[in-house]
C-alpha cells in the first residue's frame, strides 16, 4: 500500500492513513497518530455523528422539496 501523500503539515486522518500506519508497524508513529487523532476529535467533535445528523437534515429538506 502506498503511503498517503500530504504537504508536510498535519497528517490527514483518513482511514487509509490509519491503515498504512498500522501496516507499517512503527510503534512511535502509531502513538503519534493516536495523539493527533485524539486531538482532532477533541477539537472538532465526533465527525461521524455530525455527518449522520447532516444526512438526516438533507433527507428532511429533500422530502419537503418534492
Amino acid at each position: 500500500m502506498a503511503e498517503p501523500k500530504h504537504n508536510g503539515g498535519p497528517t490527514p486522518l483518513y482511514a487509509a492513513t490509519i491503515h498504512h500506519c498500522i501496516a507499517g508497524g512503527d510503534l512511535q508513529k502509531m502513538k503519534a497518530l493516536v495523539a493527533e487523532a485524539e486531538k482532532y476529535v477533541a477539537d472538532h467533535g465526533n465527525v461521524g455523528a455530525a455527518l449522520e445528523v447532516l444526512k438526516a437534515e438533507i433527507a428532511k429538506l429533500a422530502a419537503h422539496h418534492k
